[in-house]
């Protein structure tokens, strides 16, 4: 069956498959303390040392990477844009505003 040519493939990293492994790794160790060893210390310590491991493999994910600045341009333009005028507030006397309206 010939392949798509509009298909996109992507390249996976070295990182990408680093993390992957370590994850698997942790699940298999956990499946393993939960399933094949012996009930005791070692079950114990194989399940702590995966928990230890999974958790490890995330503090780093998207440590420096573009998701960690998502929004932050947008959101400054935002403050900016909504940002309350300079001089005085608010901008009339309390004696003009009725019921929540503006009168004058």
């Amino acid at each position: 069956m010939p392949r798509n040519p509009r298909a996109t493939q992507r390249s996976v990293s070295r990182r990408e498959v680093a993390y992957f492994s370590l994850r698997g790794l942790a699940a298999l160790g956990v499946l393993l303390s939960a399933t094949a060893l012996p009930h005791g210390l070692p079950a114990a310590l194989v399940c702590i040392g995966s928990g230890v491991l999974a958790v490890l493999t995330c503090v780093g994910v998207n440590a420096g990477g573009p998701g960690e600045h998502a929004g932050t341009a947008p959101q400054q333009r935002a403050y900016d844009r909504v940002r309350a005028p300079q001089g005085d507030w608010p901008p009339f006397t309390p004696s003009q505003v009725v019921k929540g309206e503006l009168v004058d």
